[in-house]
């Protein structure tokens, strides 16, 4: 095992040397630290930080007028002679035409990218909390990882002893073979379990590498982050400090925590941007608006005599006539268009707040169970595993009474690491809900 163990961790070495990304093993690595890295190295947050900046642009160019238009001819060139004296009507024209956007579409449209613009702002503050909460969920599974390896090694180091003092015994013909067996079944079976479990730890950093590269191999803190004063706050009401019921927080005063939510901030920005569009479809039934200028020089007559100029002022309008065929259909669609979004904002809401109250509930029953044990079956595990060393010394148990005693004391410090992490990966789920 040592060999291999040895053989892969060189491996592992020689790979991040070679692209340069091995990690600096003197330092632990803090989850704090983690997530500011993921944050620091997420390349979607420049991808949003663009689409805002776009957004905003197009916003401003959708709120100009369009540009006017210059016409420059001839008109009423006889065709006989082209000539510029043949006809009084003949003329060199100048023009200027500007077209009117219809009420105030103008305005509307750059409000409306505008909060498309605020929309993406809240995308990459969800991208944030979601890139924290994967980076969190990694961090606490390899902890635990780590940790009930420590677990292992030590129990596997006191049965390493127990059978150094078999073998001694057995020369001396104190102890039996059959002890020596199950210490050596029950020692490879420590070593399969440290070895599954390294493995596993390895794919998390593998996938934490993902988000935090070559530091996610990193030993990491032994302490679990404190974050009982955001968690208290939502409890502030409950008279007991002890532990976190759903019971003691009404949807009342849920609903609003997650109204401030960016997954449901982007849900209301959606209803504003179509509710944008549908004052832009009411604008459809107010005209567009042509102004048109035109200039026309004239030659003086044969004999002298001057031409006036002409000037023409048009007006131009279309007449929305037929409202029942286009802009009826039209209004009516932005109309079922904001019904969508706020179903949308609905359905969000509801799923957010059965996870909320759901996180809420099973972090009352590991807070239950983590006091269960370490209130009663760690210290009960403990005397009896003491209880029956001092009884195997004396002769007076089994070897295979102490192997289980071992192994149940060791079960219950794995599971009540697991419950440990357990309860982190539950809190870290309430304050993505708290967006922290």
């Amino acid at each position: 095992m040592h060999s291999r163990t040895l053989l892969l961790l060189g491996l592992l070495v020689a790979s991040k040397l070679a692209y340069g990304q091995l990690p600096d093993l003197s330092h632990t690595l803090k989850l704090t630290q983690a997530e500011n890295l993921a944050l620091e190295q997420d390349s979607v947050a420049q991808r949003f930080s663009a689409q805002q900046q776009s957004l905003l642009a197009e916003g401003q160019a959708q709120a100009q007028l369009p540009d006017p238009m210059l016409k420059l001819g001839v008109a009423n060139m006889p065709v006989d002679s082209f000539s510029f004296d043949q006809d009084p009507m003949t003329q060199l024209n100048i023009g200027v035409s500007q077209i009117f956007a219809r009420g105030d579409s103008l305005r509307i449209k750059e409000k409306a990218y505008g909060l498309r613009s605020e929309q993406v702002g809240e995308q990459a503050q969800l991208r944030q909390l979601e890139v924290k909460q994967a980076v969190r969920s990694l961090w606490f599974n390899i902890r635990y990882r780590a940790t009930a390896q420590k677990l292992l090694k030590q129990k596997q180091q006191i049965f390493r002893q127990n059978l150094d003092s078999m073998v001694s015994g057995y020369t001396l013909g104190r102890s039996q073979s059959q002890d020596l067996i199950q210490a050596e079944l029950e020692l490879d079976r420590l070593e399969e379990k440290i070895t599954a479990n390294a493995q596993q730890e390895q794919q998390y950093r593998a996938s934490l590498s993902r988000w935090i590269g070559s530091s996610a191999y990193q030993p990491l803190a032994d302490k679990l982050p404190d974050w009982s004063d955001s968690i208290g706050e939502l409890n502030s009401k409950q008279s007991s400090s002890k532990g976190l019921s759903s019971e003691g927080i009404s949807s009342e005063q849920i609903v609003p925590l997650l109204l401030r939510h960016p997954g449901l901030k982007i849900t209301a920005s959606s209803i504003r941007v179509q509710q944008q569009q549908l004052a832009l479809a009411e604008t459809a039934y107010k005209p567009v608006f042509k102004l048109d200028m035109n200039y026309g020089h004239r030659r003086n007559e044969l004999n002298g005599s001057r031409r006036p100029d002409l000037l023409s002022v048009f007006v131009t309008m279309d007449l929305p006539l037929f409202a029942d065929k286009k802009q009826d259909k039209q209004y009516q669609a932005k109309i079922h268009s904001v019904s969508a979004a706020e179903a949308q904002r609905d359905d969000r809401l509801q799923q957010y707040l059965a996870k909320f109250s759901n996180a809420l509930s099973q972090l009352q029953f590991i807070q239950q169970r983590l006091s269960l044990y370490q209130e009663k079956l760690l210290p009960q595990a403990k005397a009896q595993t003491h209880s029956t060393e001092q009884a195997y010394q004396s002769n007076t148990a089994s070897f295979d009474r102490l192997t289980q005693s071992y192994i149940g004391e060791l079960t219950l410090a794995l599971e009540h690491q697991k419950l440990l992490t357990d309860q982190a990966l539950i809190e870290s789920q309430i304050r993505f809900f708290q967006a922290l």
